[in-house]
């Protein structure tokens, strides 16, 4: 159609440059003056160390935070400059690499030291809030962003990365394979678990939102249980689907609203109103991931080393006849197969991972 536009192509320059963004706007968390208080070392961090957390974490993490509490200033600026230079050092093509590498260690470090592995062994976590933690989301998405030697070997915007289609898919199953796991956890109740965290969630929300999160508590409370296998049921099915090309558009689609939803109402956007936040949490993180598994502007078909231009009248007769491709071919181009290939003669459209 003459008047017809183009949605903007993402690339996976867009998601380094997304992710350098996030690098800045945490540095500029950082900074902001209640970090400079008490009320950062009493409020954050002892509290990663100490709630729920098995003694033989608790321990060494209550030492560090002791450690670094009498120099929040050194502390709070050193970090902000560093994610600073991280975030310009990713945009910057000769740095990109080297920025990125640096990003994975020290977001290593924050896990462990800052964030208590994300919560995961103190029996309250779930994906849904942030788990398993910001900072390993962090390593994640530099590792997909990280420029491939050689070029894509691909149709996903993930196959220019590092990791990889392959990794991509892998990693966005083992995501929601641990978010449909972690509401069966055995030390707590499915019910109290729910709880806890719509509560922790209503504490760094503001207006409306508090009441939401409060009423959300008590409902999850009541009905833990179905919620939880409610909730566990949709995420498998999320896991598997984004490995059939078909219906991988509508996976990634309902993955990412689901984590937006909870980014507002279970994340409380990382409890950015509180002053006291770090990091806007794991939902933009998981966006990311999400737009990594879309195809690359102007993937065709399989890649491969015998792939070639469609031969005339090929693309008219996979779409009924018809010389443009139909809103079934828009939604099925939306998401591709990452294995490289060679063209086969016969293929069934659609089947394959």
């Amino acid at each position: 159609m003459a008047g017809r536009r183009r949605v903007p192509a993402v690339r996976l320059e867009h998601l380094r440059s997304g992710l350098a963004g996030l690098w800045l706007l945490d540095a500029g968390l950082q900074l902001q003056p209640a970090m400079f208080t008490g009320a950062f070392p009493s409020q954050i961090l002892y509290a990663n160390a100490l709630m729920y957390q098995p003694a033989p974490l608790s321990r060494p993490l209550t030492w560090a935070v002791g450690l670094v509490s009498p120099h929040l200033v050194a502390l709070n600026v050193g970090t902000a400059l560093l994610q600073t230079a991280i975030a310009i050092g990713i945009v910057v093509p000769r740095t990109t690499r080297p920025a990125l590498a640096a990003s994975v260690v020290w977001s290593l470090v924050v896990w462990v030291g800052g964030e208590g592995l994300g919560g995961m062994a103190t029996g309250t976590a779930l994906v849904e809030f942030g788990a398993p933690g910001a900072a390993l989301l962090y390593v994640l998405a530099a590792l997909l962003v990280l420029p491939r030697p050689g070029g894509p070997s691909g149709p996903l915007i993930a196959d220019r990365g590092w990791l990889g289609g392959r990794g991509a898919l892998a990693a966005w199953t083992g995501l929601f394979l641990l978010a449909a796991g972690l509401h069966f956890q055995t030390r707590f109740t499915a019910g109290g678990v729910l709880a806890y965290n719509f509560q922790t969630a209503a504490q760094n929300q503001a207006g409306p939102l508090i009441g939401l999160d409060y009423r959300l508590a008590r409902f999850g409370y009541a009905h833990g249980l179905a919620i939880s296998i409610g909730l566990a049921t949709v995420e498998a099915a999320l896991a598997a689907g984004v490995w059939w090309r078909r219906i991988r558009p509508l996976a990634v689609a309902v993955g990412l609203v689901l984590m937006v939803a909870f980014w507002v109402v279970g994340q409380a956007l990382g409890g950015v109103v509180t002053g006291l936040s770090t990091d806007p949490s794991s939902a933009p993180l998981v966006l990311i991931l999400g737009l990594a598994l879309l195809r690359q502007h102007g993937a065709a078909g399989r890649v491969g080393p015998l792939a070639g231009p469609t031969p005339p009248g090929l693309g008219a007769a996979r779409d009924g006849g018809s010389p443009r491709a139909g809103p079934g071919r828009a939604l099925e181009a939306a998401c591709g197969d990452p294995s490289p290939a060679p063209r086969r003669v016969g293929r069934v459209p659609g089947a394959g991972p």
